[in-house]
């Protein structure tokens, strides 16, 4: 018996040795599983992440852990950090530009991971948020403020950071056309672009309407679409194409159909890269 436990055991060391797992989700904003943030700056850092997520579409999770090794083995902050991001799925698929900030509490390390939406001209703003807004109030063991503070940063120099200023226009060479010139020639091109399809739909309607009714040979037909069947996920929906005389009232049917409709995707996501900051303390 003594053989077969410790046979059991070995493979359960085995298969796990290299296994990393993932906390669930239990909140948009804060997920402080390590319970290092006291319950009013939670409440803080909770409001200002809904507002981060309503006023600039940017998703922010803050998580906080115990020890790395309790989640991953032969692996680091980093490495965790962009696993964890793609898990959960930080942002949307379009512009990826979602945060994760994660403390692990035992081991004295921070990291911000970002979505690949970010070019790495924001790797020394992260580097600020970390060394400047976080690092100073973690040594003090103080990491509700620390993580306020951090936010705040993430906000300040990254989230809502200036705009680069533009480069100046190229003047315009002496005796050449300047540039508002040009965006009129275009907009012109686009306003007779638009005349010609509004006159050629005219023309259509005024042609149609002069063919005689197949009934009384009177002009002045209309044509109408109607739907008599909306179309579902499972079935096609079905219509038709009625041509009416207003003379003598004739209906001419031509029947149509409607491509039934597709399921919604699953909604997808952001990811990472593993483009970020880490720090120690």
């Amino acid at each position: 018996m003594t053989r077969i436990f410790a046979f059991l055991t070995a493979i359960f060391i085995a298969t796990t040795a290299h296994a990393q797992t993932y906390p669930e989700r239990t909140d948009p904003g804060v997920n402080d599983f390590a319970n290092i943030i006291n319950s009013l700056t939670e409440a803080r850092i909770a409001t200002l992440l809904a507002d981060i997520a309503t006023q600039h579409d940017t998703e922010v999770a803050v998580v906080t852990l115990s020890s790395l090794r309790f989640y991953a083995n032969d692996s680091t902050i980093e490495a965790y950090s962009t696993e964890l991001f793609n898990q959960w799925g930080l942002g949307d698929d379009e512009t990826n530009k979602g945060i994760l900030l994660l403390v692990f509490r035992d081991d004295r390390e921070v990291r911000i991971e970002v979505g690949s939406g970010y070019d790495g001209s924001i790797n020394g703003q992260l580097d600020l948020v970390v060394s400047n807004d976080m690092l100073p109030h973690f040594r003090d063991a103080d990491y509700s403020e620390g993580i306020e503070y951090g936010v705040d940063g993430l906000l300040s120099r990254v989230i809502n950071a200036p705009a680069t200023p533009a480069a100046p226009a190229t003047p315009t060479p002496e005796g050449g056309e300047s540039g508002g010139n040009t965006i009129y020639y275009v907009l012109g091109a686009i306003g007779a672009a638009i005349a010609g399809l509004f006159g050629l739909s005219r023309r259509n309607a005024a042609k149609f309407a002069a063919q005689p009714c197949t009934n009384c040979g009177k002009a002045g037909l209309e044509k109408t679409r109607e739907v008599l069947r909306e179309p579902s996920l499972k079935k096609d929906g079905a219509g038709e194409t009625r041509i009416t005389c207003p003379s003598c009232g004739h209906v001419d049917a031509t029947p149509f159909t409607i491509s039934k409709l597709k399921p919604k995707e699953p909604e997808v996501g952001g990811k990472s890269d593993g483009d970020g900051a880490t720090g120690k303390w």
